[in-house]
């Protein structure tokens, strides 16, 4: 005679769900990336820091519509005289405009002249 048997697999998942799946996780990058923000920034209330500072978060300081000052990037994407597209750590960041001209860069800040239309942030 054959004997069935049950699988206790379920239970045991139910038991240690906390210790043993808890690297699996069912949360999209997107949500994750989204927790990850949130924490920085009650992190930086609570230490007083600028959020910027933990984040690397893309700062821009734009002079009028002639002079565009860009800190915390990680590369160029595209540079032509009507558009300069910037891939920052979390976005990238398109600016239109006429006569663009990348005066200078570093490895983390530069400088944009030209006439400045429009930024996007993507």
């Amino acid at each position: 005679m054959r004997q069935k048997v049950k699988s206790s697999h379920k239970e045991f998942k139910k038991k240690n769900a906390k210790t043993l799946y808890k690297q699996f996780s069912n949360k999209s990058k997107r949500e994750q990336e989204v927790e990850r923000e949130s924490y920085l920034e009650v992190l930086s209330q609570s230490l007083k820091i600028p959020s910027d500072v933990l984040a690397c978060a893309p700062i821009l300081t734009v002079t009028g519509n002639n002079q565009l000052c860009l800190e915390n990037y990680k590369g160029i994407i595209e540079y032509t005289g009507e558009i300069i597209r910037i891939q920052a750590k979390n976005c990238r960041i398109h600016i239109e405009g006429c006569h663009l001209n990348i005066d200078y860069f570093t490895d983390d800040e530069m400088r944009i002249s030209g006439k400045i239309i429009r930024i996007e942030y993507c």
